[in-house]
């Protein structure tokens, strides 16, 4: 493993388990029974033991990042690595970061709009990813893409066409905010 991709594999494992301090110093605050799924009308419908959701979500989001992150880097071993994989390996930690936050803020009973944070974070994360799409290197995305295109000119229309379906999709998500 490249030395610029364990750092970064431990920077992100230690993103996933940050938002533990902030269960730590809140802990007594917290209720035993805290929510960890949402109906679209924003209400609790799962609840969790407290020690689970502020500790064992983490774990388990740093463990499926390191798994991600693992068998990315070993499938692209000794290939260069598009911007789009180098942006796509802060997913799972920047979202681990923020449902935590949600969960705490709806635990403490703030007043949080859990679908339009949502819909916020995902058409954020579609559209800077349909940015990045099309910018992706025809041989570096060997591998990647399966089946793969015959020639690059197939791979330049089909990934433009996926970039802009994810900044639709992106938009959408933005526009659901209002609607929602």
């Amino acid at each position: 493993m490249e030395k610029k991709n364990k750092k970064t594999l431990i920077l992100t494992i230690i993103i996933c388990l940050l938002p533990m301090l902030l269960g730590i110093i809140l802990y007594h605050k917290l209720p035993e029974k805290m929510p960890i799924h949402f109906t679209i009308g924003d209400v609790p419908d799962n609840y969790a033991p407290k020690n689970f959701a502020l500790f064992g979500i983490p774990v388990i989001m740093a463990i499926v990042q390191a798994i991600c992150m693992l068998g990315t880097m070993n499938k692209l071993k000794n290939k260069e690595k598009p911007k789009f994989f180098k942006i796509m390996q802060w997913f799972i930690p920047i979202i681990t970061v923020l449902i935590y936050i949600i969960m705490v803020e709806v635990s403490l009973g703030s007043d949080v709009y859990v679908g339009k944070s949502i819909f916020l974070i995902l058409g954020i994360l579609f559209m800077i990813m349909g940015n990045y799409l099309p910018k992706m290197n025809y041989d570096s995305a060997k591998g990647i893409i399966h089946p793969y295109p015959s020639n690059e000119k197939a791979f330049r229309k089909m990934i433009r066409i996926i970039g802009y379906s994810f900044i639709g999709i992106g938009l959408l998500f933005l526009i659901m905010i209002i609607l929602v």
